[in-house]
């Protein structure tokens, strides 16, 4: 029995959003264990690898559903939600470099550091993997 049939852009878009997703969770997972271990980081009650895995499939899948309102209903689409993502990520870095998590330093520090590559990296996902998987047919 062969079930071919032509994808939506709808479905292409969300499959790529929860592609980027899982791709941006294990960089995540692995520049989390990286940084703990290469650093001694503390645990953190905040950036673990439970919110890790579900905000940062949540977030790709939802930057994969504005990527198809982008896409299909603006001329262009694809460059302006790069062009976006880009400048979120900007933005969301700025943020993060003036978050106080502690009264110690060190800590403040240790954590900016684990935000702002989580930031990145998910940053990375949304601009280049959600327009890649989209145009390609690995979906």
């Amino acid at each position: 029995m062969n079930h071919d049939y032509e994808q939506t852009e709808f479905s292409k878009s969300l499959l790529a959003g929860v592609f980027a997703g899982i791709i941006a969770t294990v960089l995540g997972i692995i520049y989390n264990a990286w940084l703990r271990y290469a650093n001694g980081l503390s645990l953190s009650g905040i950036i673990n690898v439970s919110t890790i895995i579900f905000i940062l499939i949540l977030l790709a899948t939802i930057a994969g559903l504005i990527f198809y309102v982008f896409h299909h209903y603006l001329k262009h689409g694809t460059i302006i939600f790069q062009g976006a993502a880009i400048i979120i990520t900007l933005l969301l870095i700025a943020g993060a470099l003036h978050i106080q998590r502690s009264n110690d330093p060190v800590i403040s520090k240790e954590f900016r550091d684990l935000l702002l590559g989580i930031i990145c990296i998910t940053g990375g996902c949304t601009v280049l993997v959600i327009p890649y998987l989209y145009k390609h047919e690995y979906i």
